[in-house]
């Protein structure tokens, strides 16, 4: 084999080991090592799509990208593997059809201005779904940078989509950089500018971070859960429940009485712990049950302690209706030092699956409390906080702290954790994060960690922090979800010029084939 035919095998066969890579690399954005692989999944996968003719591109990353997504998926969301795989078919195929329009409008040897078509539509993209899908932001590409302070405190100007932008461009001008290598210096004005601009934004987060001072007085807080040999009761009957088990009024009655352990040492843990100092006291999400007829007892209980010991006191509570399809209740109560219910919210998104299908869903107005000791206070539960627009709504401004009760399982423990963080950086509140089978954590507005508890190595599930409260005030909190809308303006009308182009050429071929004699 000679040199020319062996680098010519070497050409082909580099693109479909990027295309492998870049699949590869989508199956670690929800692991803890999610860094990098958000940066070179996009920079792999345009560079398959880049050296191949445009539909063995698109069916490329369909076909790649479906199976690594879903083997994914198969841990992230426990469930049927057809759910897992049709999930993942859902998403690979608008990112392929994404992909395919960036091949077909700008494609390779393009100037520098078509590096901004890719990042435009996959931000657009990520903004558009994120308004209709049932999981939210869920999968935004701007998460896999979570463990780098100085690039999150992006999203307090730009919101996710300033941070997935840049992200995308990266890819977009390595591509272009190396589908321009041999023209030398005329690539180094195009990398500069990327350059610049990163500079300007890693510039950005070093002093907004440096300069951060404490956003409040702090506050004593904990957060609690009631997990283990005491919970395991409980735990059988709601695993029960959820597979469709059949319950007659015995079981019932069971249920009822192993989950009042469970209530009980909520509350035990509750006082040690205003003994102990904490002013404000936290659940995990639905940490305790009760029949629905039992709630006014449970409640009485917390507000004779909240009153005794003057602590505010976040009673998450799932409340069963065993007589009606939508038997479940998700609330959030909080008390305040005088016994009296300061307000109660229900999780206004149960998660897709059995929790949608039986659950009351509450409303999407974030509820506050202002002017209380503990700041302007409100809340919401677990997967509520995968929807920014909810705390964009003009009842949540002004909050100053987040009690974000949450029950999670170890497949999405610290990617879920970390989604919540963005939260509290978008709108710069503070935040306390209470996790059943999952990762707890007390944040200010900075996104600076003052507690943190992971459930699967603590022995006991109580998290405690001095948490400063309040406000940070954040550009994204004025103008919302503009970057994302402008993306999307960018996108269509850069597709509709694209597609008059076309047409024009079209129509002057043939006119010039008209005009030629016969």
């Amino acid at each position: 084999m000679s040199g020319r035919e062996g680098s010519r095998r070497v050409q082909v066969f580099l693109p479909w080991l990027a295309l492998v890579g870049g699949a590869g690399m989508s199956m670690l954005l929800n692991s803890r090592g999610s860094l990098l692989p958000g940066w070179l999944m996009g920079a792999l996968l345009l560079f398959f799509v880049r050296q191949q003719r445009p539909w063995v591109g698109f069916v490329g990353i369909l076909c790649v990208n479906t199976l690594a997504t879903g083997l994914a998926n198969l841990e992230v969301f426990p469930g049927s593997v057809a759910g897992s795989f049709g999930m993942a078919l859902g998403g690979a195929l608008f990112m392929a059809l994404v992909f395919l329009a960036d091949r077909l409008i700008v494609g390779p040897r393009a100037s520098f201005a078509g590096t901004l078509f890719l990042p435009a539509a996959m931000t657009w993209l990520e903004f558009f779904s994120s308004q209709g899908s049932p999981f939210g932001t869920w999968g935004s590409l701007a998460y896999t940078q979570a463990s780098a302070p100085v690039l999150v405190q992006l999203v307090s100007v730009t919101g996710l989509w300033g941070l997935t932008f840049l992200l995308v461009w990266f890819s977009s001008v390595a591509n272009w950089a190396f589908e321009h290598r041999d023209e030398g210096r005329r690539v180094l004005p195009g990398v500069a500018v990327f350059a610049g601009v990163l500079g300007v934004i890693l510039a950005f987060g070093a002093l907004r971070l440096a300069r951060a001072e404490s956003v409040g007085e702090p506050v004593r807080v904990a957060g609690i859960t009631v997990a283990g040999e005491v919970a395991s009761g409980r735990e059988a009957g709601l695993s029960r429940l959820i597979q469709g088990g059949s319950f007659g009024d015995e079981d019932w009655r069971a249920f009822a009485e192993a989950s009042g352990t469970v209530n009980e040492e909520l509350l035990r843990l509750s006082e040690r712990e205003a003994e102990r100092g904490a002013k404000l006291i936290l659940w995990s999400e639905g940490n305790a049950v009760v029949l629905a007829g039992q709630l006014p007892a449970l409640l009485s209980r917390g507000s004779a302690l909240a009153r005794e010991r003057s602590v505010w006191l976040g009673m998450a509570v799932a409340s069963f209706e065993p007589s009606e399809e939508r038997m479940l209740r998700n609330e959030l109560i909080l008390v305040g030092p005088d016994g009296n219910v300061a307000w109660r919210y229900v999780k206004a998104r149960p998660v897709p699956g059995w929790e949608a299908d039986h659950s009351i869903a509450g409303s999407q107005e974030v509820p506050v409390l202002r002017d209380s000791s503990v700041g302007n206070v409100g809340g919401a539960i677990c997967f509520d906080g995968d929807f920014p627009a909810d705390f964009a709504d003009p009842t949540s401004r002004g909050l100053e702290l987040l009690l974000l009760p949450a029950s999670d399982w170890r497949g999405i423990s610290s990617p879920h954790m970390r989604q919540a963080v963005f939260r509290a950086v978008e709108q710069g509140f503070s935040m306390l994060r209470q996790a059943n089978q999952g990762l707890s954590v007390a944040v200010d507005g900075y996104g600076r960690v003052y507690g943190e508890l992971d459930h699967f190595t603590a022995e006991e599930r109580v998290l405690r922090a001095e948490l400063p409260v309040g406000r940070v005030p954040t550009l994204y909190a004025r103008i919302g979800d503009s970057v994302g809308l402008l993306s999307g303006l960018i996108t269509l009308g850069w597709v509709g010029w694209a597609v008059v182009r076309g047409l024009t050429r079209r129509w002057r071929a043939r006119e010039g084939i008209r005009a030629q004699p016969t």
